[in-house]
């Protein structure tokens, strides 16, 4: 659906909003969505000399979006929706994760047919835009997407800063998205596609999988830390006690106080473990650090023929 760029770019733009310098942003200076990296990028391939992102230009502007993540995420051969819902995602965290989004909302959306799963490797290539085009409903593959989407910027370190505005700006593209899919909304007319946010964003920070928080685990932190070394300084008071036994009904008070602290000790040990397993399992797959695709699965993604960003880059 390439007749779909206009009007998908002009939907980014209304999220992506002015221009930004905001510290906390990895992302850094960014004018409508376009990073000073990406920008300098641009400049140089076109042998000009670099500038301030915040001068770029609407046309400039305009190609950047197009050749660095409308075509590098094959927006034009995914089906209507699905090329703006993944566009959107490219943008703001980068084409390797937008593409880890559509491999893993496809196989989730295969599964439930009994179908086979395609790789996940981070790169729209033939078989992803064939399993893409192949499925009937597309709204689940939007759905499912969406779902993964929000899923790791609410494990991402920045979440706190910028939480309510991501979480808007998924929920809007998500329902855009599904409208057009179903053909309630007639793309590529620009109103239809505009009503949907609802208002202009100032900024829509990077969303990047480096900011990602760091995976609870069950043999280090402060609460395990602590309830280790209570549980030590519980079982070597313990024994100490353990000769003078029966010399005092104080002593052997305390000391049955004691045991009792360090079972409790050792149950809240086996507690946080059994916690930290079990969220850092969810937080990977949140965040697409489980275990590869099987060998079978195959994508035949070869490198496109325009300029690329790098695996995992935003605009």
């Amino acid at each position: 659906m390439n007749d779909n760029f206009a009007p998908a770019l002009v939907c980014v733009l209304v999220h992506e909003g002015g221009k930004d310098d905001d510290p906390r942003d990895p992302g850094g200076r960014t004018a409508y969505g376009i990073i000073q990296r990406r920008y300098t990028q641009y400049r140089k391939a076109k042998g000009l000399p670099a500038r301030d992102v915040w001068l770029i230009t609407p046309d400039e502007r305009e190609e950047i979006y197009r050749t660095y993540y409308w075509d590098v995420c094959r927006a034009a051969d995914l089906p209507a929706g699905l090329d703006y819902c993944v566009f959107d995602a490219c943008v703001n965290s980068g084409d390797g994760q937008a593409a880890k989004w559509l491999q893993r909302a496809l196989n989730d959306v295969r599964a439930k047919s009994g179908q086979g799963a395609i790789a996940v490797d981070g790169r729209i290539g033939d078989g992803t835009v064939q399993a893409a085009n192949a499925i009937d409903d597309v709204d689940a593959v939007i759905a499912a997407l969406s779902d993964r989407r929000l899923a790791m910027l609410q494990n991402l370190k920045t979440w706190k800063y910028y939480g309510k505005g991501w979480g808007r700006r998924v929920a809007e593209v998500k329902k855009l998205s599904q409208a057009i899919a179903r053909g309630s909304v007639a793309a590529p007319t620009p109103a239809g596609w505009v009503t949907a946010p609802q208002a202009p964003m100032t900024t829509s920070p990077k969303a990047m999988l480096s900011d990602a928080k760091p995976l609870p685990s069950p043999d280090k932190g402060t609460i395990a830390a602590a309830v280790g070394g209570a549980s030590s300084a519980v079982s070597t008071t313990t024994t100490a006690l353990q000769s003078a036994q029966g010399i005092h009904p104080t002593i052997d008070a305390a000391l049955h106080v004691l045991i009792i602290l360090g079972i409790l000790a050792t149950l809240a040990g086996a507690a946080w473990a059994a916690w930290a397993n079990r969220r850092a399992k969810q937080m990977a797959d949140a965040l697409d650090l489980t275990a590869p695709a099987p060998a079978a699965a195959v994508n035949d993604n070869a490198e496109p023929d325009h300029p690329a960003a790098a695996p995992g880059e935003a605009a």
